[in-house]
């Protein structure tokens, strides 16, 4: 726990079931840790003693961290309801949580609407490529073709089921050791909702990752 440093009013996210709640941190002491009542879309989460918690923190310097808590108790204070953990355990940095980044090979489907009509955009077949890792940002893609700098691909990814299409920018090309190219994708025209999807997909093939590591 040593480079995480949780303040008063830092903003947390709380991961249950693979759903993200929005909470703060409301009041910190030598043994425990307090939050106000977890929140996603109006929807308030009850946890009960002694639950686990996954918790992501993202710090004013830039810094983000995953851990874990367990619930001490629920209580209230001055009308604000809340609950006590203890203090983090199982910390680990992470990155930005638009740049965390999970290696994947998984397939997509691609193809290059550069300077392309919306009827031509329709006519075009899709491509086969290989996702090798993925973010909430973008993601680097293997190819057989070479596509160009500044490239505009429309996007099909499956992640778990769950698929997304998306607009993408190629900003990075490399040739792989088996004459196929590496292209680094960034997202265009992503919404926070399309965003939020990603990621919490990302974190559920995360802990998939580390379970399977133990």
């Amino acid at each position: 726990m040593a480079e995480l440093d949780l303040k008063v009013n830092s903003r947390i996210e709380v991961v249950v079931d693979e759903k993200i709640y929005k909470a703060l941190i409301i009041d910190i002491e030598d043994d425990n840790i307090k939050i106000n009542i977890p929140v996603r879309n109006d929807e308030y989460l009850m946890l009960y003693k002694d639950d686990t918690i996954e918790i992501n923190s993202y710090l004013d310097d830039g810094k983000c961290f995953n851990y874990y808590c367990d619930v001490i108790s629920k209580g209230k204070d001055n009308n604000v309801i809340y609950y006590k953990l203890t203090l983090p355990y199982d910390v680990r940095r992470i990155q930005r949580r638009n740049f965390f980044r999970v290696n994947l090979l998984e397939e997509v489907t691609y193809k290059n609407i550069t300077n392309k009509t919306e009827k031509e955009i329709e006519e075009l077949p899709y491509k086969s490529g290989i996702i090798i890792d993925i973010s909430g940002g973008g993601l680097k893609v293997k190819t057989k073709e070479k596509l160009e700098d500044n490239d505009v691909i429309a996007i099909k990814i499956a992640l778990r089921g769950i698929e997304v299409k998306l607009k993408g920018e190629i900003v990075r090309i490399e040739e792989s050791i088996d004459n196929k190219f590496l292209h680094g994708i960034k997202f265009l025209d992503i919404t926070e909702s399309e965003s939020d999807t990603i990621i919490k997909e990302l974190f559920a093939i995360m802990r998939k990752q580390r379970a399977n590591d133990i």
